[in-house]
């Protein structure tokens, strides 16, 4: 007899039962998570959009009196005080070069030779024209001699009857001619002695020399190179005086030019030593305006003392020149004339209020600053002076000294 293993009826349906109830609360707990994902969604987008209130805290500096001093600003090149380009003035070829770059030269040092062979070839032929010329006068002041002695033997002769008027005449003639000859002789020696004269010069000319003392900026030639110099001199050397004492030549814009004048301090930075202050002076202002983009400046050249010769030709410098001082003036901050409130609360938000206010911040024609007055800012116009670049000057009584002007402002959400 054999024994059956299947489950009974009832305990089947109790199985499908629990496992319809388990079904139920998964989908129960389901539903209740992406009902609480939904609610903290909206939430967080409520939060968001959610309009917050701004508060702003303005930045104040309090106005004072003081000096100010006036400077303008401007870059340039420091140069030699004196710069002299060294050229050839005859074609030939460069047989020895005797100085290099930074060289040191005095007056009439030689600093090249040419080749002389061929001028001095020159030199030997304009001398033996001029011998053979010198000689060719001697030889016609003979020939006028003896023309004059036959005219002298004629004439005797012609008043003793003895020869003819003719020859007399012929004579005289002969005498006239070698004087003549005379006169064109001479004419040849000067001219051969014009020729030597050339000849000795352009020897000279290939022995080249410094003309001033200084020292040697650039060399562009080399012992072999042929320099011809038929329709300019080329340059073979660049020599500057004395570099203890420089220039520097400053484009000053023109707003600054009219307050310049010579003699004034000033005082430049390079690159070469950051850190490093230069002192100078205004020597000069060019009146020849320099215009570039529409921009108009104008040279202005500074007298620097290079005597440890640290500053070297070509340096780009930044040169601050002091024009003047302003004493026991009211000053305000630049940072003042620029601040402007932003735009959205001008005119219906925070700052609507305060009586004496423009209702336009961005459209307001002219300077004027914000004062800060009881806690709340109030736009007053104001007339300007000088600048020294930080500070402004204020003319009038519309800001004393002791107001508080804003000069920026810090957002914040509450």
């Amino acid at each position: 007899m054999s024994v059956s293993h299947e489950p009974a009826p009832d305990d089947m349906a109790d199985e499908v039962r629990s496992a319809i109830r388990s079904q139920q609360r998964r989908g129960w707990i389901g539903k209740l998570a992406w009902i609480l994902t939904a609610v903290v969604l909206l939430a967080f987008i409520t939060w968001w959009l959610w309009p917050h209130e701004e508060s702003i805290e303005w930045q104040a500096q309090v106005i004072d009196r003081g000096d100010m001093l006036l400077t303008a600003t401007a870059t340039g090149n420091l140069e030699p005080r004196r710069e002299v380009t060294v050229g050839a003035e005859i074609s030939g070829l460069i047989r020895e070069v005797n100085v290099d770059e930074n060289d040191r030269v005095a007056v009439g040092d030689v600093l090249a030779r040419f080749d002389t062979e061929e001028l001095e070839v020159s030199l030997a032929q304009a001398q033996a024209r001029l011998a053979l010329a010198r000689a060719s006068v001697v030889e016609a002041e003979a020939t006028l001699e003896e023309s004059r002695a036959n005219e002298r033997r004629l004439t005797n002769l012609v008043e003793r009857n003895v020869a003819s008027r003719a020859e007399l005449d012929a004579a005289s003639a002969a005498v006239k001619r070698a004087a003549a000859r005379i006169d064109s002789t001479q004419a040849s020696v000067r001219e051969a002695e014009a020729s030597v004269s050339a000849a000795r010069t352009r020897l000279d000319k290939a022995v080249i020399t410094s003309p001033i003392n200084g020292v040697v900026l650039k060399r562009d030639v080399e012992p072999g190179n042929t320099v011809a110099a038929s329709f300019q001199a080329p340059e073979l050397f660049v020599l500057a005086e004395d570099l203890r004492e420089m220039e520097l030549h400053v484009s000053v814009d023109e707003a600054d030019v009219g307050l310049i004048e010579a003699g004034q301090p000033a005082s430049f930075t390079v690159d070469a030593w950051p850190g490093r202050e230069f002192e100078a002076h205004v020597l000069r202002v060019f009146l020849y305006p320099n215009i570039e983009s529409n921009v108009v400046t104008y040279t202005t050249v500074l007298d620097v003392d290079n005597s440890d010769e640290s500053l070297l030709p070509g340096m780009t410098a930044t040169a601050t020149i002091t024009t003047g001082t302003r004493e026991d003036i009211v000053r305000i901050p630049n940072a003042a004339l620029r601040f402007q409130p932003p735009a959205e609360q001008v005119g219906g938000g925070m700052l609507s209020g305060p009586p004496g206010m423009m209702r336009s911040g961005s459209g307001a024609t002219g300077s004027a600053v914000w004062l800060l007055r009881n806690g709340q800012p109030e736009r007053v116009p104001v007339r300007t002076g000088h600048t020294d670049g930080l500070y402004t000057e204020v003319l009038g009584e519309a800001v004393l000294a002791g107001d508080r002007v804003i000069v920026g402002l810090v957002r914040s959400d509450s």
